[in-house]
């Protein structure tokens, strides 16, 4: 089992790692490794309605549309929230960063 964390202490996913997850997310979400931790370790904790997110209201959401997805690392400690909403040309924005990254 992980060692208990206080909420804020644990390092944040610096941009290389969160475009990791967001691929990995978009491969199969069922199976998101931490790149850190590895396979097996990451949570989905919820899906919350992106637009209202902007606004600064939380929202949950159904993983459908636009969303982001929120996850948990029990290893490391760390959580991450990948913006899955569609921009104006109707691509998402995960689906351009791994173009981007190509």
């Amino acid at each position: 089992m992980a060692e208990y964390r206080k909420p804020g202490t644990a390092r944040e996913y610096d941009m290389e790692e969160g475009l990791a997850l967001a691929v990995s997310y978009l491969e199969d979400p069922s199976s998101v490794p931490c790149p850190r931790c590895g396979p097996g370790t990451m949570e989905v904790v919820c899906f919350l309605d992106a637009h209202c997110m902007e606004e600064g209201n939380v929202v949950p959401a159904a993983p459908q549309d636009d969303y982001t997805v929120v996850l948990y690392c029990h290893g490391c400690g760390r959580a991450a929230a990948l913006d899955l909403s569609r921009d104006a040309n109707g691509r998402r924005g995960a689906e351009d960063e791994r173009r981007d990254a190509a």
